[in-house]
């Protein structure tokens, strides 16, 4: 764009007549790097002036029907490429919009050699959607995009709240949930250490019990009374004489060695 160009060589002229008459004492490179600099912001401008003298005034001064009508005439208006991109949007919008009311140029901004311009439009039913064309480093439209655009100004308190509501909701389960994975992870460190460790030794066997030693009979003890019986020599004789007569035979065929009492009241 020959606009483009004529207004660089102003500001340079004028970086340059500035720096002459002032006298300051400003190096090449910083005398450069102003002069680049204002070229820049005088280039953004030019295109967001362009931009909206000839596309968003467009938008709304006419319609796509319109723009349709002005193609199928073998009319350009930037390029066949171009024309046919930017119809394309437009016809985009109006299907799902209607009719462009409002255009906005929204923001232009430089992005390495080449310029994006952005323009909000509005359509019939209030939606809004970002139409961006974007230009070469001389200045030509060649390309644009489109995208739905919401602006959080004309949201409504009980949008923002309800927006705001729903971002907190999202923003606690998040951390919740990394707290939970972090807690699962912590968790399997112990199993991760036990398989890490040498394998323990084997126990010693251990000695096979040894079996107790039966214990002995006991052996009853006498009663004091059965000790004081076998000391007794008539008590002995009573039951000697006892025994021969209840076995009918004379008291001379045995000899009684031991008496004891048993448990019993029976005779035997």
């Amino acid at each position: 764009m020959k606009k483009i160009k004529r207004l660089a060589f102003a500001v340079i002229a004028l970086v340059m007549s500035a720096f002459v008459f002032t006298g300051c004492e400003k190096t090449s490179s910083q005398i450069e790097t102003e002069a680049v600099a204002a070229i820049r912001e005088a280039n953004i401008e030019s295109v967001r002036q362009f931009t909206e003298a000839n596309f968003a005034a467009l938008l709304v001064q006419a319609k796509y029907e319109d723009f349709a009508t002005f193609k199928q005439m073998n009319q350009v208006l930037i390029s066949f490429t171009f024309d046919n991109d930017f119809g394309a949007r437009w016809k985009y919008f109006t299907e799902r919009h209607g009719a462009c009311v409002n255009a906005v140029v929204d923001e232009t901004m430089r992005k390495g050699y080449e310029y994006t311009s952005r323009i909000i439009m509005t359509g019939e039913d209030n939606r809004q959607m970002a139409l961006t064309i974007s230009y070469d480093q001389g200045g030509q439209p060649y390309k644009t995009t489109i995208a739905e655009y919401e602006d959080d100004s004309q949201q409504t308190f009980g949008q923002k709240m309800a927006a705001a509501g729903g971002n907190t909701i999202i923003g606690i389960l998040v951390v919740f949930s990394v707290l939970i994975l972090l807690s699962l992870i912590i968790y399997c460190f112990k199993f991760v250490n036990q398989a890490s460790l040498p394998p323990s030794k084997k126990t010693k066997e251990a000695p096979a019990p040894v079996k107790a030693a039966p214990a002995p009979a006991p052996v009853k003890a006498e009663t004091a009374d059965e000790a004081a019986a076998e000391d007794d020599p008539a008590l002995i004789a009573v039951i000697a004489a006892a025994i021969a007569a209840a076995e009918d035979r004379p008291a001379e065929g045995f000899v009684v060695r031991s008496v004891r009492r048993l448990k019993t009241n029976k005779w035997r």
